[in-house]
């Protein structure tokens, strides 16, 4: 099994709409070469916005509380997501990106741009975001 990224929504958490139709595997096998892309045009890396306390929780050899997971998570503004993942997106449109494999780059554009409409739909409805690390 492989880890995977979920867009998730602050208002959602908790519910039984925490989690994502859609997984993410790619975004998250080609994260290192993301944040490098990323570094090279100037952006933040995509990296920042990633939630990795649902691993943790799983990961975790003690037993930890179910509240733990709400009491540890980092949200962020998907005003600052946005144009990070925008001009990512149109620079794997323009052409080979070193780091990620041709073949995959057409459902790597894919899960990137599906990031894109969750998190503006997040930011249309004054929302906050994460990338949420699971496995």
């Amino acid at each position: 099994m492989s880890d995977t990224i979920w867009v998730r929504r602050k208002s959602q958490a908790g519910s039984a709409n925490s989690g994502d139709d859609v997984d993410h595997s790619l975004f998250c096998k080609n994260s290192e070469a993301l944040d490098k892309l990323a570094q090279s045009i100037g952006v933040c890396k995509l990296s920042h916005f990633f939630d990795t306390t649902d691993l943790q929780y799983n990961m975790a050899e003690e037993d930890l509380p179910e509240t733990w997971i709400a009491e540890n998570e980092n949200w962020f503004s998907p005003s600052d997501a946005l144009p990070v993942l925008t001009k990512i997106v149109a620079r794997l449109k323009a052409g080979e990106v070193k780091g990620i494999k041709e073949k995959s780059r057409p459902e790597l554009l894919e899960e990137l741009e599906d990031c894109i409409v969750k998190v503006s739909e997040a930011e249309r409805e004054n929302d906050q975001f994460h990338f949420c690390i699971v496995m």
